[in-house]
C-alpha cells in the first residue's frame, strides 16, 4: 500500500510538473508571437520596402485619382521582372547594411562602403571590359577618395566581425547595383521613380519569403525543443526547469521606434534611391560610386556630430580634406575627356 502511494504522489507530482511547464511554454510562445521574430535589421529593410513601394504607387501627378492605382501596380509588376538581378543586389545591400548599422554604427558601417567606387571599376572591368572604364588619371583619384573616407572615421570605437563583414556584403552588392541597374535601364529605358518602384516590389517580396520562412522554421523548432522537453518531464520526473527556461525577457526585437521615426526613415529612403536611380540613368556607374562614397562621408560627418562621439582628431580632419582633394581631381580629369565609353546596352 505504501508502494502504491508513493507512485500515485509521483504520477501527480509529475503531471503537475507538466502542466506548470506547459503553461510557461504558452506564455513563452505568446511572447514570441508579439515579438514576431523579426530583428531591427529586417523590420526596417521590410518597413523601407513596403513602404517605398506605396510611396511609389501613391505619389503622382494625380494622386486623389484612386482609379490610377491598379493599372500603375500592373505596370510596376510588368516593369520588375526586367529588374530581377538588381532586385537581388537591392535587397542584399539594404538588409547587410542595416545589420552592420545595428552592430558596428554609422562610423565604420560607411567607412566600409569607401570601397564601393573601387568594387565598381573591377565589376565594370569585368562585365564591359576595359574599354568602358575612364582614363588612368581619373581612377587613380579614386584611391585618395577612398583612403580619404576610411581615415575620416579612423579609430572607430564600435568593431564587431560579423557587422564588418556585413558591412563588406553590403558594399559588394551596392556597387554590383549600380552596374547592373546601369545596364537594364540603358536596355529598357525605364529609370527614376518607376526603376525604384519595380525593384522594391521585388525586393519586398524576397524580404517577406525569407520572413515566412524563418518563422516557419522558428516554430517548427520550438515544437521539438517542446516535444523533447515534455518527453523529459513525463519519463524522468523532469526535476524543476532551468532559470533561463522560466523567465521571459523580451528581446531587442520588442522595441519598436515612434510611428513618426519610422515614417521619415521610410520616406528618406524612398527619396534616395529615386534620386540615385534617376542619377545613375544619367551617369557612368564609377561617376555615380564616386558620388555615392562623398554622400557616405557627409553621412559620417553629420552623424558624429547628431549622435555625438569624440571630436575629429588631425587624422579625421586630414582624411575629409583628402577625400573632397579626390573627388576634386576626379572631376577635373573626367572632364578632360578620360571618361571612358558609354555603358553597352547589349
Amino acid at each position: 500500500e505504501g508502494r502504491t502511494s508513493r507512485q500515485f504522489g509521483s504520477i501527480l507530482n509529475s503531471t503537475q510538473k507538466v502542466r506548470n511547464f506547459e503553461e510557461q511554454q504558452t506564455i513563452k510562445k505568446k511572447a514570441r508571437r508579439r515579438n514576431m521574430h523579426l530583428s531591427r535589421a529586417s523590420l526596417l529593410t521590410l518597413y523601407r520596402f513596403s513602404g517605398s513601394l506605396l510611396l511609389g504607387l501613391c505619389i503622382h501627378q494625380h494622386f486623389y485619382d484612386l482609379t490610377k492605382l491598379l493599372p500603375r501596380f500592373a505596370k510596376t509588376v510588368r516593369v520588375a521582372r526586367m529588374f530581377l538581378l538588381p532586385s537581388l543586389f537591392l535587397f542584399i545591400a539594404n538588409y547587410s547594411n542595416s545589420i552592420a548599422l545595428d552592430r558596428i554604427g554609422i562610423s565604420l558601417t560607411y567607412t566600409s562602403k569607401c570601397g564601393i567606387p573601387l568594387i565598381t571599376v573591377l565589376f565594370t572591368l569585368l562585365l564591359d571590359g576595359i574599354t568602358a572604364l575612364p582614363s588612368y588619371a581619373t581612377l587613380l583619384s579614386l584611391l585618395p577618395i577612398a583612403f580619404g573616407i576610411g581615415a575620416a572615421s579612423w579609430n572607430s570605437p564600435t568593431f564587431e566581425l560579423f557587422g564588418f563583414l556585413a558591412a563588406v556584403v553590403s558594399t559588394t552588392s551596392q556597387a554590383a547595383l549600380n552596374v547592373v541597374s546601369k545596364r537594364v535601364m540603358t536596355k529598357t529605358g525605364v529609370r527614376g521613380a518607376e526603376a525604384q518602384r519595380a525593384m522594391v516590389f521585388v525586393a519586398l517580396g524576397i524580404g517577406l519569403i525569407l520572413t515566412a520562412a524563418n518563422r516557419i522554421q522558428g516554430e517548427i523548432r520550438e515544437l521539438r525543443e517542446y516535444g523533447a522537453n515534455i518527453r523529459n518531464v513525463a519519463t524522468e520526473g523532469g526535476g524543476d526547469m532551468k532559470e533561463e527556461e522560466q523567465a521571459v525577457v523580451p528581446t531587442s526585437s520588442s522595441f519598436h521606434p515612434p510611428i513618426w521615426l519610422s515614417f521619415l526613415a521610410v520616406l528618406a529612403y524612398h527619396m534616395e534611391y529615386v534620386l540615385s536611380f534617376s542619377f545613375v540613368g544619367l551617369v557612368e556607374p564609377i561617376t555615380y560610386g564616386t558620388c555615392d562614397a562623398l554622400r557616405r562621408l557627409l553621412i559620417i560627418v553629420a552623424g558624429r556630430q547628431m549622435f555625438g562621439g569624440d571630436k575629429f582628431s588631425k587624422t579625421n580632419m586630414g582624411g575629409i580634406f583628402m577625400a573632397l582633394l579626390g573627388a576634386l581631381m576626379y572631376s577635373i580629369t573626367s572632364a578632360k575627356g578620360g571618361g571612358g565609353v558609354p555603358v553597352k546596352s547589349g
